[in-house]
């Protein structure tokens, strides 16, 4: 795998460097970034950066499987997570809400809940069919045509959902370096109406969501792309200057880039994440 401009990949890199045999697949496609597993032999923390992004993970143990839907930080925050576990994970786009679940993005911005009690689903097969597969390929396959079903009966966004889709689409296809006024002008809307509506329904603004986004572009590179240095890096992820992509990056990620990319290399990034196609 190697770092692109085209699509953004969000990740977790902390859940890549500290559990074992992580393997992930792209889709790209409604409205989900790509699917996940991996295991955790001992109960640990692992940081949780943010990602605007909100995942549904399925965790299996002895006990069973517990399913979760879970937002993100808007801050490096350490998470517990269970050991003796094995984990399968979807990941949404950016902004992109999961269709049939009956909270908002704001609710779930740094919480979880469990699956069963926000998921609209009548027969109650979702869950209940992803506790029986027991392969990565057959929980994707399952999963995609469960939520397919989901699909078709969603409504279409209108009116501020509309204008908000519109908007996280122009910040996401700019890797976060749009102005909000620049959005304004193409959404037809004032920046005043667009900060309104952001932080009612995703609890931020979308000027915290722009950061993100850039955020997720400087871990993209730093762990796919050619580095050769600091300086460098933070003009092709488009910062003012060095400092800002340093304080930046350390707010988000709690720690500075450069000790970030001493870590991705001294534990090998690229050879912990098998991608399967």
């Amino acid at each position: 795998m190697e770092y692109k401009t085209d699509k953004l990949r969000p990740t977790q890199p902390f859940l890549v460097l500290e559990t074992q045999d992580f393997k992930q697949e792209i889709y790209l496609n409604q409205g989900i970034s790509h699917f996940y597993t991996f295991r955790l032999e001992k109960t640990k923390e692992i940081t949780t950066v943010p990602d605007s992004c909100v995942d549904m993970l399925f965790e299996y143990g002895e006990n069973g499987m517990t399913a979760y839907a879970i937002g993100s930080p808007i801050k490096a925050l350490d998470v517990e997570w269970q050991g003796k576990k094995e984990y399968f994970g979807v990941r949404f786009m950016p902004g992109s809400m999961p269709v049939g679940l009956n909270v908002t993005l704001r609710d779930l911005v740094d919480c979880r809940f469990y699956l069963e009690d926000i998921l609209l689903d009548n027969n109650g097969t979702f869950v209940s069919g992803m506790k029986k597969k027991k392969t990565f390929k057959d929980r994707i396959n399952y999963f995609l045509e469960e939520y397919t079903k989901l699909e078709m009966r969603q409504e279409k966004p209108f009116g501020k959902m509309e204008i908000l889709m519109a908007v996280k689409e122009l910040a996401y296809n700019s890797g976060g370096l749009m102005r909000i006024s620049e959005m304004a002008d193409t959404v037809g809307y004032t920046e005043r109406y667009i900060n309104k509506i952001f932080i009612e329904q995703m609890g931020f603004s979308p000027k915290v969501f722009c950061k993100i986004i850039q955020f997720q572009r400087s871990l993209e590179f730093l762990n796919y792309g050619n580095v050769d240095n600091m300086t460098e890096a933070a003009v092709n992820l488009g910062y003012y200057d060095q400092p800002q992509f340093i304080r930046d990056f350390k707010t988000y990620c709690g720690m500075t880039p450069k000790r970030y990319l001493m870590l991705t290399k001294r534990i090998r990034y690229n050879s912990l994440v098998e991608n399967v196609s």
